[in-house]
């Protein structure tokens, strides 16, 4: 080889290893060749899809007044979604079960009465809506869908779920809201991706402990039951963060039910609970505690260890009195103990540096709890129909004062100065004993609004009250 051969040949080399070289180093940022993804397009009408039959990929019929479902759907061998709710549609016809490819299917808001054994065909669904129909039973083929994650079967009249569902492992969002379900399979253990799972508005009677297997959950629905017992170990479920149970026959909590420790929010009203778990002071996460409407005879102490709670509702309970710090809690907000039997409040309240609102109202309460007057922060406060004869001077301590009801009860005495409450808007004395009040209240800036009706005044008094006490509303007899 000559010398001009040997040196075009080491040129020619070097030429293809930069070539080479920029060529890698220029596939980092763009690539060659790389394909652009393009959404599917979505078709509107079943015509214009069947012109481009093997191109369709997602056909949305929704709300067109649909009666049948076209046997001509099976002509769109590639259909991945198919959006079929709002209709009229009353049959699924065979042609449906044929799509293979179809990942989502939406038949929600039509008049089906069954699902056929056909569905079991769909084995790639992952989304099946078919809520607001009138279903009474789902297919034991349902089984067969184990990439489902999505099912929403709200709104029907299913009385029974079958066993086979548990083989939909995948599942993460179930919903079964308002049906006529009186019992679950114990298969729903095999849920363990679930994260949400709606039951609200059925007729269960008891939840299986296969339940607390479903460790990922963090929803649970299950309002308007008939639920007595919750599963012993239901505190397994500890990434719940939203558990709605009202408007059940709860009896009593688990002491497990301590360790669901991410709620926010714990609604437990409308049931018939006769006691809570001192667990409960382990929901430290907890800001709103609703156990209203309910048979409570006592609160546990360990509320105290609540200490983000600001809303708190105990009302329509059966609590005869509350003492020591149960509720010394630092970002109590609202506090709601009205219609209960209490007839001793006497709590220990100096951390309540936020509390707002302290109802009382329809207890037993012949003495006036004084620890409420260190309450500063108070701005509304309901005594109202208690048996408390008198008010006294520590309440002028109430600064921040706004609401003071007071009605029925059996007041014979005011403190002679109530009028220099400088934030006070609202004053309910009536239905009371009281036979003379201070003629002071004109002197108040911020009253607005008086009621002195059904007392004991005298007549000369009663005059004197009309003539001069000069708020916005007085109501007087």
């Amino acid at each position: 080889m000559g010398y001009k051969q040997k040196v075009l040949l080491i040129l020619l080399v070097v030429s293809c290893f930069i070539t080479e070289s920029f060529g890698q180093k220029r596939s980092k940022k763009t690539p060659k060749n790389q394909e652009i993804q393009v959404p599917h397009r979505e078709y509107n009408t079943l015509e214009e899809a069947l012109l481009n039959r093997k191109n369709v990929f997602i056909l949305n019929l929704e709300n067109q007044k649909l009666s049948t479902i076209p046997e001509e759907i099976e002509k769109l061998p590639n259909l991945q979604v198919l959006k079929l709710g709002y209709n009229q549609i009353d049959i699924l016809p065979e042609a449906l079960f044929k799509l293979k490819n179809l990942q989502v299917l939406h038949l929600n808001n039509n008049k089906l009465t069954t699902i056929p054994a056909g569905i079991g065909n769909l084995v790639n669904l992952s989304i099946l809506k078919l809520q607001e129909n009138k279903l009474n039973s789902i297919p034991k083929e349902i089984g067969s869908l184990a990439k489902l994650e999505i099912l929403h079967c709200g709104e029907n009249q299913l009385t029974k779920i079958p066993g086979t569902i548990g083989n939909c492992k995948e599942l993460k969002s179930i919903d079964f809201f308002n049906n006529q379900l009186e019992s679950l399979p114990p298969e729903i253990g095999e849920w363990k991706e679930a994260v949400l799972l709606d039951l609200n508005w059925n007729r269960l009677n008891s939840l299986p402990e296969e339940l607390c297997q479903l460790t990922k959950l963090e929803t649970l629905r299950i309002e308007k039951n008939k639920i007595q017992h919750l599963p012993l170990e239901i505190g397994n479920l500890n990434n719940i963060s939203e558990l709605k149970i009202t408007d059940n026959q709860l009896v009593d909590l688990p002491e497990s039910f301590g360790k669901l420790i991410k709620l926010s929010e714990l609604h437990l009203t409308r049931n018939q609970l006769i006691g809570l778990p001192n667990s409960i002071g382990n929901l430290t996460n907890v800001k709103v505690l609703d156990v209203s409407l309910n048979h409570l005879e006592t609160i546990p102490e360990s509320i105290m260890n609540m200490q983000k709670l600001e809303e708190l509702y105990l009302n329509n309970n059966k609590i005869s009195e509350i003492v020591g710090e149960t509720f010394n809690l630092s970002e109590l907000r609202s506090l709601n103990l009205s219609m209960n039997r209490i007839v001793r409040f006497e709590c220990i309240m100096h951390k309540c540096k936020q509390l707002e609102s302290i109802d009382l109202e329809m207890n037993k309460l012949n003495i006036f709890p004084y620890c409420v007057t260190n309450v500063i922060s108070l701005i509304y406060l309901n005594l109202s129909k208690n048996q408390l004869t008198d008010i006294p001077k520590t309440i002028l301590k109430l600064e921040n004062i706004k609401q003071l009801l007071l009605g029925e009860n059996q007041i014979v005495t005011l403190p002679l100065n109530l009028y220099q409450l400088g934030s006070l808007e609202v004053l309910d004395l009536s239905h009371n004993k009281l036979q003379i009040i201070p003629l002071n209240f004109s002197e108040s800036k911020s009253l607005r609004f008086m009621d002195v009706r059904v007392n004991s005044f005298y007549k000369w008094h009663l005059k004197q009250i009309k003539d001069r006490i000069l708020v916005k509303e007085l109501l007087v007899d």
